[in-house]
């Protein structure tokens, strides 16, 4: 509960400051706090080797540029002109996509209640927009 609430946060708060603030700045503002933050609580609590940096760089720099840096400064753009609800709508889809990708890609096997589990999300995404397209329908 507490990792949805934060994230509905986070949709809320960048939708509305990148309205306000240039999103390329939004980003680097972020990229930078989270950077900082989180080499605050490595440094505590784990053990840092500049060894096992120099073995995994490539996926770093992957992860670091590609999924963090290009797709949310992506998200962050195209947010300014999105509501908050289709926003974490597409965002929620992010699940259903790394299936999707696993099963094609990696060839993994999702069980029963996997499956159940992705076909109640899609379900109460495309219900939640139905029900938005009535109303105005109606008004």
């Amino acid at each position: 509960m507490g990792s949805a609430l934060m994230y509905a946060v986070q949709i809320l708060l960048i939708g509305w400051l990148s309205r306000h603030v240039h999103p390329l700045r939004l980003s680097l503002i972020q990229f930078f706090m989270t950077a900082l933050c989180s080499m605050m609580v490595a440094l505590y609590l784990e053990p840092i080797s500049f060894d096992a940096i120099t073995k995994s760089i490539g996926p770093l720099l992957y992860a670091g540029v590609m999924s963090t840096g290009v797709a949310f400064t992506i998200q962050t753009i195209a947010q300014r002109d999105a509501t908050s609800s289709h926003a974490a709508i597409i965002m929620s889809l992010e699940a259903v996509f790394a299936v999707l990708g696993g099963w094609l890609l990696l060839n993994e096997q999702l069980g029963l209640r996997g499956l159940l589990g992705c076909a109640l999300m899609m379900t109460g995404m495309l219900l939640s927009q139905l029900r938005r397209s009535r109303k105005r329908a109606l008004t």
